[in-house]
């Protein structure tokens, strides 16, 4: 259940960080957010292997 709740609240972080590389217009901002997203998904993936697949 705590995986399942991390994984929700990473994928937060990524949709944000998402909207801003889409929405924004700050050059450093929008490479913070690529950051962030390289390094959510990383942390999810990570997450999503103990976990049953199905």
């Amino acid at each position: 259940m705590w995986l399942g709740m991390m994984i929700r609240h990473h994928q937060g972080a990524v949709d944000m960080a998402k909207t801003e590389l889409a929405k924004g217009s700050n050059a450093d901002a929008k490479a913070l957010a690529q950051k962030i997203i390289d390094a959510q998904e990383a942390e999810i993936r990570e997450m999503q292997g103990p976990l049953p697949q199905g």
